[in-house]
């Protein structure tokens, strides 16, 4: 049988109105977007085990932005013999889909059904770094410094998850609890081998990046055309029940031929066009997507490349949706050129004409954004809603003019009306799947990053995260918020995308704020005329660690050689390129911090005095070290640690944005 055919086996099999819930039922779910446009058989509730701040907890000094998100356990308990932490309680029926930690350390484990012995024990970071079978990436893996696991793992009473010898640790556990009665197979590690063909198939498709797709779709094109500014082009319009199963968009480019890309601010830079041309949807005379077309297929600011199970962005310039999209009657899709300039478009898409259940809901999606200082601290708002349906995720798109981090802030989900979110993270990079504000590109399944200017956080980032496996049903009324939790006061942007399945009748997107459409241009640090940047030197060193640090604009270049994890006694040599013969000042730019260490500096074997570089905040200063006379080629420059004050926290450090050569 085909993997095809199997796919479609499960599906019916797994659809909603299986009998019992188990890892066999929900393994298709994890590629099987279909699931989501219904209500979901048997019915449940989507929410989060965290590491949050509990400062943030309602009382009369409850702190909403407060920022200690690790170490926050629900409690300390003693297993046989062994000091655990309790990171999620939970009372089933339920299901585990997600469980992800910055840090993983120590040892987790998984009690099922009041158990006292642990069906699941493994080193946490082997068990979310995909090391520990079945649970191999797809399914587990490292994601720029963020470990991430998606898998079923039900329980039909009740799930205690552990961690030993983890403190101070990062942790999300996503769940769903289903309705009281409903049936569920207690997962079971010897059970596994019965699954094997589905685990195999999940496998497949996630690492194909390919959700499930009915067979038989009509194809149907818009040959290359031209939207002109201040028109609606409708450039897909079906007047009989139907589900569009794939959304194709292309911007070739605007009318005019360059050699290069126009300037950041022309109306004719790709991603002005892409943020100047809305795409627009209807289904059965209901708005269901506004948003600006490089936003919704989340690669803004201009095309970045990304493949996701749901959207993708080819090489070529195609921007993809796979979420289907159900209509009862008829449905129409535009492109509204809100720019100055006319834009060449071409649009496909792939659809299934057999009408689809009469319980399907709309797929939406809605654009909202911020160009505003970062002060206060404060929740932005991706999404408000009445009715009933799911959150399916967002991206984000922020233009930061700091290499400072912009995401510490935490995303809230308030189902149903509730006054304290039933899922309350630990910080935006968090909520998007990786780790520690990292500027490393990444492409998985449910999430990625596919733009980071940098330095450090600077410059235009755009994040995504579909909860596709994880998604947050809702049978009255949604709110998700995300902080704006910003290191620096500065004025930034925050553009956000949310997509949500919705019954008909539900609140409409919010119409797209055309005066904050565009994108502002970030500077990046120039480095400091004649600078010898310390992070181009070669170098040796005896002990220590060295490695370039980025992240702050005080720096030349926003750049610096950083030498760190010391001992009395280490040694760190330079070598620094002198072009002619003479005599020079050396100046350098050393930075001062709290774990900053005691060092003396010897240029060409003349020792200096000894020079500590504590500081009680972090800053750079500019010290001369002296006039020397210097042969053509090479200066060396010999730095020794010595130890550090008594105040100064350990690590010894030192760090040299640049030196300048002055003549004399």
């Amino acid at each position: 049988m085909s993997v095809a055919s199997t796919a479609l086996l499960l599906f019916v099999a797994s659809g909603g109105h299986a009998d019992t819930v188990s890892v066999k039922t929900l393994l298709p779910q994890m590629w099987d977007l279909r699931y989501l446009s219904r209500p979901p058989k048997p019915s449940f509730t989507a929410a989060q085990a965290s590491s949050y701040d509990r400062a943030s907890n309602p009382g009369p000094n409850s702190d909403p932005f407060a920022n200690g998100d690790a170490g926050q356990f629900i409690r300390t308990e003693v297993n046989d013999g062994r000091t655990e932490q309790v990171m999620a309680d939970l009372k089933g029926p339920g299901t585990v889909v997600r469980v992800w930690s910055a840090n993983p350390k120590g040892t987790i484990r998984f009690y099922f059904d009041g158990e006292s012995k642990p069906r699941i024990e493994a080193t946490m970071a082997d068990f979310l770094t995909g090391k520990v079978a079945p649970f191999y990436d797809p399914f587990a893996y490292s994601a720029a410094q963020g470990t991430d696991l998606y898998f079923p793992f039900p329980y039909a009473k009740s799930l205690k998850v552990t961690a030993e010898n983890s403190d101070h640790l990062y942790y999300h556990v996503n769940y769903r609890t289903y309705a009281t009665g409903t049936r569920v197979e207690t997962f079971d590690p010897g059970r596994l081998s019965k699954v094997e063909r589905e685990i195999k198939t999940a496998a497949e498709h996630l690492t194909r990046l390919e959700p499930a797709m009915p067979r038989g779709l009509a194809t149907m094109g818009h040959a290359l055309s031209t939207v002109e500014p201040g028109r609606r082009e409708l450039c897909l319009q079906l007047g009989q029940p139907g589900t569009v199963s794939e959304l194709r968009v292309r911007v070739p480019m605007s009318t005019k031929t360059f050699i290069k890309e126009p300037d950041w601010d022309s109306p004719d830079a790709t991603h002005n066009l892409m943020r100047n041309l809305l795409l627009e949807m209807e289904c059965d005379g209901e708005r269901t997507i506004e948003a600006p077309l490089g936003d919704f297929f989340a690669t803004a600011p201009g095309v970045n490349p990304l493949k996701s199970l749901a959207f993708e962005v080819t090489d070529d310039g195609w921007l993809v949706c796979r979420m289907p999209m159900p209509f009862q009657r008829n449905a129409r899709i535009w492109l509204n050129n809100v720019g100055p300039v006319p834009v060449k478009v071409e649009t496909a898409a792939k659809v299934e004409t057999k009408a689809p259940p009469k319980d399907a809901y709309h797929f939406c999606a809605q654009w909202t954004a911020e160009y505003a200082s970062t002060r206060p601290i404060r929740d932005m708002h991706l999404l408000d809603v009445r009715g009933e349906g799911y959150w399916i995720g967002s991206n984000l798109h922020v233009s930061n003019p700091d290499p400072a981090w912009w995401g510490e802030g935490d995303e809230k989900a308030y189902v149903d009306g509730e006054s304290f979110p039933s899922t309350f993270g630990t910080g935006t990079e968090d909520y998007y799947g990786y780790a520690w504000g990292s500027s490393m590109l990444f492409q998985r399944p449910y999430h990625g990053q596919n733009r980071c200017d940098g330095p450090g956080s600077f410059g235009q980032t755009n994040v995504h995260r579909w909860n596709l496996f994880d998604p947050i049903p809702y049978t009255k009324s949604l709110k998700f918020d995300l902080e704006m939790w910003h290191w620096a006061a500065v004025k930034a942007a925050f553009d956000r995308t949310a997509y949500w399945y919705a019954k008909p009748g539900g609140t409409a997107p919010v119409r797209t704020d055309r005066t904050l459409l565009m994108i502002p241009k970030m500077e990046p640090p120039k480095p400091v005329e004649g600078a010898i940047e310390g992070e181009s030197l070669k170098y040796e060193n005896t002990g220590g660690k060295v490695e370039i640090q980025d992240g702050f604009f005080a720096l030349s270049g926003g750049k610096q050689l950083w030498w760190i994890d010391n001992q009395p006694g280490n040694k760190l040599v330079l070598h620094v390129p002198v072009k002619e013969a003479g005599r020079y000042e050396v100046i350098g730019n050393f930075c001062h911090a709290r774990d900053y260490g005691l060092h003396q500096i010897s240029i060409n074997g003349n020792p200096l005095t000894p020079r500590s570089f504590y500081g009680t905040g972090v800053e750079w200063q500019k010290i001369s070290l002296g006039a020397f006379d210097l042969p053509a080629g090479e200066m060396v420059m010999e730095v020794t640690c010595l130890g550090k004050q008594p105040e100064a926290l350990p690590g010894m450090m030192f760090g040299l944005d640049y030196l300048l050569l002055v003549k004399k």
